[in-house]
């Protein structure tokens, strides 16, 4: 018997076991060896949530590059009296990005004449919204919008407070095209948020419910039509610089010889950007990245579905038996989602042992007992026996990283669980006992 056997079998007698009514896959390999230490299932088809991440952010990192930087120009032609917003989907741009471009822009134009602004979104297809997203989650933070012009997450933050007196609620950024109702009291602590405008309702952020007095809680929600109320915002700054904008459109940026860019939104480098994501679970981001790498292949306008065929590719591309693999989106919030533990695990040894990206694709994934979705998990190892990526969804757990263990191998380690509503914390407990056990054993 191979010692890799008799050490699959040792741990699996060790291991604590996952619950009879779980559906669950395992397999870990050694990253510098390619020995096969545990394989349980792992040909098999399961909800991936959003270990899927890592799918995403390895086509970026291929088809980008870690050192690419998204660029939105603000585009002028001063025969016609036209401002274009020529969105890019740029992720995590901020208000201040905004108010800077629109302060470059304003020093660089006439303030004597009105102004047109059109914000072109043709980078993209219109969807704002993946196959297989509930539209219940439609309001809720982890479902932001997908969108061209994109800033601050297409997050509002709300901030209610009943300290010193009546209710007050307010909201960052101050959003122009959106109106934010309170319609809460001071009483139980049951405050929610409803959110209208994805049709054709007016775009509408209403906090309801009550919350006890002296007590001050911050929400967060998603909003609609971010790419409106960045040029909004844009709008309002160039305001500020005495700029006069007489319209604001939805439109293709002007062509012609007099068409020039006077400024440029410039994102942070994508080995931050998909650091932030992987770490933090960033949904909005991953679509964001998806279409991005298919805009790169194939032109606008870059939609999911187009992005995801490309990731499919990818994945077949580095192992040879995949499994029954289907993916929706870039961030695994989509129920259709289906990856096995072999084709996650193929993704994850190539990212980090990539020699143009490897590093950078490692110090995405969270750190142990110390940041992101892995905060509060594993804190018993030493800092940095685990890098990984985390995924949950109400039946289902995932986890995949490296596992540095306490004689320096480094191995490779899928976890995924489908379980009944209710055991997922207890899913997230037996995945945390079986990369302990790796850590201590190997």
């Amino acid at each position: 018997m191979s010692p890799a056997l008799v050490l699959s079998i040792l741990l699996a007698l060790e291991f604590p076991q996952p619950q009879q009514s779980w559906r669950t896959g395992a397999l870990a390999i050694d990253a510098e060896t390619g020995e096969v230490i545990l394989d349980t299932r792992s040909d098999q088809a399961f909800r991936p949530a959003s270990t899927v991440k890592l799918v995403t952010s390895l086509l970026a990192m291929r088809t980008l590059g870690p050192d690419y930087v998204f660029r939105t120009p603000v585009l002028v032609d001063t025969s016609s009296a036209c401002i274009c917003l020529a969105g890019s989907g740029a992720p995590l741009l901020e208000l201040d990005d905004i108010e800077r471009s629109a302060m470059e822009t304003a020093l660089s134009i006439d303030p004597s004449v009105p102004w047109r602004l059109i914000y072109d979104t043709g980078c993209f297809e219109d969807d704002s919204h993946c196959l297989g997203w509930d539209e219940d989650d439609w309001g809720r933070a982890y479902c932001p919008p997908v969108e061209a012009l994109s800033f601050g997450g297409n997050l509002l933050e709300i901030v209610v407070s009943t300290v010193g007196g009546p209710l007050r609620v307010s909201g960052w950024p101050d959003l122009p095209g959106a109106e934010l109702r309170p319609a809460a009291g001071i009483g139980a602590d049951d405050l929610t948020v409803s959110v209208s405008g994805w049709d054709e309702s007016p775009d509408r952020v209403t906090v309801q419910g009550s919350l006890p007095a002296r007590s001050v809680r911050t929400l967060w929600t998603p909003f609609p039509d971010p790419s409106l109320e960045f040029a909004l915002l844009f709008a309002d700054a160039l305001g500020e610089y005495g700029i006069r904008v007489a319209s604001i459109s939805e439109g293709q940026a002007p062509g012609g010889p007099g068409i020039r860019s006077i400024s440029v939104i410039s994102s942070r480098p994508l080995w931050q950007i998909t650091a932030e994501m992987d770490k933090w679970s960033l949904n909005g981001v991953a679509e964001l990245l998806l279409r991005a790498s298919a805009l790169q292949a194939f032109g606008p306008p870059a939609s999911t579905a187009a992005g995801c065929e490309m990731a499919g590719a990818m994945i077949s591309d580095l192992t040879p038996s995949p499994g029954d693999i289907l993916l929706a989106d870039g961030s695994g919030l989509s129920r259709l989602n289906r990856l096995t533990p072999r084709a996650l695990a193929a993704v994850l040894l190539e990212g980090v042992g990539s020699f143009g990206y490897g590093p950078e694709y490692l110090a995405s994934l969270a750190v142990n007992g110390q940041e992101g979705t892995l905060s509060t998990r594993l804190t018993d190892l030493p800092e940095g026996a685990f890098r990984g990526k985390t995924g949950s969804l109400n039946d289902t757990s995932s986890i995949a990283g490296i596992v540095s263990t306490a004689s320096g191998r480094r191995i490779a380690v899928v976890l995924m669980a489908e379980v009944p509503q209710g055991s997922v914390y207890a899913a997230r407990n037996w995945q945390d006992a079986v990369i302990r056990e790796i850590y201590n054993s190997l």
